[in-house]
């Protein structure tokens, strides 16, 4: 394949440009890098460490935050070379083969789609649901625990998933400046929350607060010793530390999907490796202070007790935020420590129809999707029949969770982890097969006289196929159900039919669309 160059050859291309503008900042990259992330996954992350027992929550944190960093300057670099929207499927299609980006970007666009619903519900199940359940139980007001119970059951997770899922394709319909200006504000409230949920845990911890004390007043004397009877706490072990990085991986990398807006970021030679990396470590950071001051503050018997055994008494999850908000015992202190959950998980469905709509967008520029779907709102900036078309397919996909046992949490993983190594494959060979250009471009950086893209592609690599791995083998929760494999497969090979059923239709409509990938796509 000849290598890519800038601009485009009359015929190429339909029109001179995409529609999509650059108005993002470096400090928004980051901010959407926690978003897309998603700490408040940190939720159901502590509860699942329960069940990997010898499992180091503080060090396969830090083992996950340096492999995905190893993902991420891969991500990064990549979308400096080639800072068009639409991610992995610009760089793979014209670095490697264009069905292979085509088919990457498919799944990685199916599984988008699908979490772009799930998180919907998970908006209901671990944000509403347990801030209402324990104000109910605080307050002694049965109506609000009836409704946290609610928010918890197949009806009240379709409707809440809804309500937020409508809300959010909506404010990226009106675009992307006017989404980041939300996004900004929502993530610094939420912050502020999640840090004062980790201060509480910390004054827990060094016996301020008594959480044995506040456990017992709520659901009676003994309670607490109840839960943690009979409760071991194995020791360290490396293999069972290395199988629970499923969990934090499962948040930590995604910020990698920055790279599907890299034609809208202004600073594109710092933004997404600012973003990218700068999110990864600061939740990283955030992941092990929720766990090292919770484990102080409840000890490592309870938090195990109450989500192993049955003797947990109380009608609610035993959810970080919820048992937080039972230390310190004040119902306005639990709002404002459920907030962190409730304002950012909003935010990871953003990223999620952000990726979903500029693939979308990039196939059909290219001809291998229909037309319409490369249409851009001159008034927003946004491609409007993309975003709905991802809205529509994802409010299918949250009634599937709300309402059957066929996904879980971790589906989506297995897609997500081949796609990683795939890409880390190509940072590992990029300067070495596409010298000319990887030499004239920003990634064009060496560490000892070796690109610093392969040596972080090294260490994605290896981090990659580990999860690859773990996604087939890891039975907790579902990590590893026959349907998530079936439709992973499904969807690799729908994408090959699909790429391959595209350029057979234009080939024959007398479209040259195999000169497309010689070029890079319009700004």
């Amino acid at each position: 394949m000849a290598e890519p160059r800038v601009g485009s050859t009359p015929g190429l291309f339909v029109r001179q440009s995409s529609g999509l503008v650059r108005d993002i900042g470096t400090r928004d990259t980051i901010f959407y890098g926690l978003n897309a992330i998603t700490i408040a996954y940190v939720t159901f992350t502590m509860t699942s460490w329960a069940f990997y027992p010898g499992a180091s929550y503080e060090w396969s944190t830090v083992l996950t935050t340096v492999g995905a960093i190893g993902v991420g300057v891969v991500y990064a670099l990549l979308a400096g070379v080639y800072p068009r929207s639409g991610g992995e499927y610009v760089f793979l299609s014209r670095i490697v083969r264009p069905d292979l980006g085509f088919v990457v970007s498919f799944v990685q666009t199916f599984w988008y789609i699908f979490y772009f619903g799930v998180n919907g519900a998970f908006f209901s199940i671990y944000g509403l649901a347990p801030m209402f359940s324990t104000l109910g139980l605080q307050t002694g007001n049965t109506a609000l625990t009836n409704i946290g119970a609610w928010f918890a059951q197949p009806t009240g997770i379709f409707v809440a998933g809804t309500a937020v899922l409508v809300l959010v394709a909506f404010m990226i319909f009106r675009g992307m400046r006017s989404y980041f200006t939300f996004q900004r504000w929502g993530t610094i409230i939420g912050l502020a929350s999640a840090a004062l949920t980790i201060l509480v845990l910390a004054l827990g911890a060094v016996g301020v607060f008594h959480f044995q004390a506040s456990f017992d007043a709520l659901a009676g004397s003994g309670s607490f010793q109840k839960v943690v009877t009979g409760v071991t706490v194995p020791g360290y072990t490396l293999p069972a530390t290395l199988n629970f990085m499923v969990w934090p991986a499962f948040s930590i990398i995604f910020s990698v999907n920055m790279v599907a807006f890299s034609g809208e970021i202004k600073h594109i030679g710092r933004g997404p490796l600012l973003g990218i990396v700068g999110s990864m470590l600061l939740a990283g950071l955030i992941f092990i202070a929720f766990m090292f001051f919770a484990r102080g503050a409840m000890s490592d018997q309870f938090m195990i007790g109450a989500v192993t055994t049955t003797s947990f008494p109380l009608p609610i999850a035993p959810f970080i935020n919820s048992l937080a908000s039972i230390l310190v015992g004040n119902p306005l202190l639990t709002i404002l420590m459920n907030l962190w959950v409730i304002l950012i998980i909003p935010y990871a469905l953003g990223s999620n129809i952000i990726y979903a709509s500029r693939a979308l967008l990039a196939w059909s520029i290219d001809g291998i999707a229909p037309t319409k779907l490369s249409e851009v709102s001159e008034r927003y900036h946004s491609p409007v029949v993309a975003i709905l078309v991802v809205a529509v397919l994802s409010e299918a996909w949250l009634i599937i969770y709300a309402f059957t046992t066929l996904v879980t949490v971790l589906s989506g993983l297995l897609g997500f982890s081949i796609a990683f190594l795939v890409v880390s494959l190509t940072g590992i060979a990029f300067p070495y097969v596409k010298r000319e250009v990887f030499e004239r471009s920003p990634a064009a950086v060496r560490v000892g006289g070796v690109p610093l893209i392969t040596i972080a592609a090294v260490v994605g690599a290896v981090f990659s196929g580990f999860l690859f791995y773990r996604a087939i083998v890891d039975q907790t929760f579902g990590a590893s159900t026959t349907f998530s494999i079936e439709v992973t497969v499904a969807a690799f090979v729908g994408g090959f039919v699909w790429f391959y059923g595209a350029r057979m239709y234009r080939r024959g409509r007398g479209t040259p669309v195999d000169n497309v990938f010689k070029e890079i796509p319009i700004e």
